[in-house]
């Protein structure tokens, strides 16, 4: 287990604190996939009672990158070939779904958001921090849409995308400079309006990760 640290400062509420120290714990390897969270010792690490801790843990298994098993109790989730699959599927059909919305319905205050985001990433050399900001990046990007049960269900399979995304980069460090590239030409074709070149970029975006994916799997490297 990682060392124990202070108590959670900086969050709207203690739930959020665990919440995103676990999801920080799990995306950068130190809770390794199956390894087993039990509330006690997690409040204890985090200085919290075991409610705020629950809530996490609840809200970790909504997201995708727990497990939670009657017998087994909670667990970190194991990622696999066939899941990354699934998940890219239905990702490359709906995702250019919300772009088109996107394009038609961004205010300039998001756009001056993504691009404080893509700042924050370019700046970012840790994988596990720059994958967290590129989900609140596409979360954004998916929220600007307007479809609300488009965001809802790309947003759980985001949550589930980050286990991947993170292990590209551990493995492909140069993927993060590439990435940011690819950011920053969704958004200057988001900013002129040109919802096919958009697609293009977000649909290519896409298929790196799941191609960078299928050979780590395949491979078990």
């Amino acid at each position: 287990m990682a060392a124990p640290r202070s108590g959670p400062v900086g969050f709207r509420t203690a739930q959020a604190a665990v919440a995103a120290m676990l999801r920080s714990e799990i995306l950068s390897g130190q809770l390794p996939p199956q390894t087993r969270l039990l509330q006690s010792e997690v409040a204890e690490r985090f200085a919290t009672s075991t409610t705020p801790v629950r809530e996490a843990l609840r809200q970790l298994v909504a997201e995708g990158i727990l497990d939670g098993d009657p017998h087994r109790g909670v667990t970190v989730h194991e990622i696999s070939l066939g899941e990354l699959e699934e998940i890219y599927e239905i990702r490359l059909r709906l995702e250019p779904l919300a772009i088109a919305g996107t394009v038609a319905n961004i205010t300039a205050e998001d756009i001056e958001t993504a691009e404080g985001l893509l700042d924050e990433m370019e700046a970012e050399v840790d994988p596990a921090k720059w994958t967290e900001i590129n989900a609140r990046f596409h979360a954004l990007m998916a929220s600007a849409s307007g479809r609300s049960r488009l965001t809802g269900i790309l947003t759980n399979l985001r949550n589930l995308s980050a286990l991947y995304i993170v292990r590209s980069l551990l493995d492909m460090p140069d993927r993060i400079r590439v990435g940011n590239d690819e950011h920053r030409q969704l958004i200057a074709a988001i900013k002129a309006g040109d919802v096919k070149q958009a697609k293009e970029i977000e649909l290519a975006h896409l298929r790196h990760t799941l191609e960078i994916g299928e050979v780590q799997l395949a491979t078990g490297t």
